[in-house]
């Protein structure tokens, strides 16, 4: 029982402790000290006891901080070297740039063999018939159509069959005279 009655006590100890220490209408604060000489400085400091160096200093909180303005840290550092000098208001003027020569238009000719050429390339040689004798006939495929034809034959309305063996054919295009020899096509 006594123990029990011990208990309550301290209990009842704390709570009366920690109402004291909580309540107080008016907040607490530290005073201030006085100015003291060096000779009173270090003769307070080893005569001051231990209670008043655990004090809190709230004196210091309600000091304004020496920067307001926050600082970049990561800002380049400020260079002692002065900066270079503006360049010369004069200004250079540069050679002209030279003419450029546009290419002449092709001439009509020039063209036309071109498209004849471009033409040329699009003829296959899909088969090759032997009918006796020296009659030779190639079969030909251009743009979707197929002809027949043998050596100097026209094909097509504008080309004509130059040399015409079983495997190759030469063939010409009538009015530029450009030529092409083919091969014949063997599909698998």
């Amino acid at each position: 029982m006594k123990q029990r009655e011990l208990a309550m006590l301290s209990v009842l100890l704390a709570a009366v402790a920690l109402w004291w220490v909580t309540s107080g209408d008016a907040p607490q604060t530290v005073p201030q000290p006085i100015p003291q000489t060096a000779q009173d400085k270090s003769a307070a400091s080893s005569a001051a006891p231990a209670e008043d160096k655990m004090k809190l200093r709230l004196d210091l909180l309600s000091k304004v901080p020496v920067s307001a303005s926050p600082k970049n840290i990561f800002a380049p550092l400020q260079s002692l070297v002065p900066p270079p000098p503006p360049p010369p208001s004069t200004i250079i003027e540069l050679p002209p740039l030279p003419d450029i020569e546009e290419p002449a238009p092709h001439s009509p000719e020039v063209l036309a063999l071109e498209a004849a050429r471009k033409a040329l390339a699009e003829i296959h040689m899909v088969g090759y018939l032997h009918k006796g004798g020296d009659r030779q006939t190639g079969i030909f495929s251009w743009v979707g159509k197929l002809e027949t034809g043998g050596i100097g034959d026209p094909i097509f309305g504008r080309f004509r069959v130059k040399e015409l063996t079983a495997t190759t054919t030469s063939i010409e295009e009538t009015i530029t005279h450009a030529e092409i020899t083919l091969q014949l096509n063997k599909q698998r």
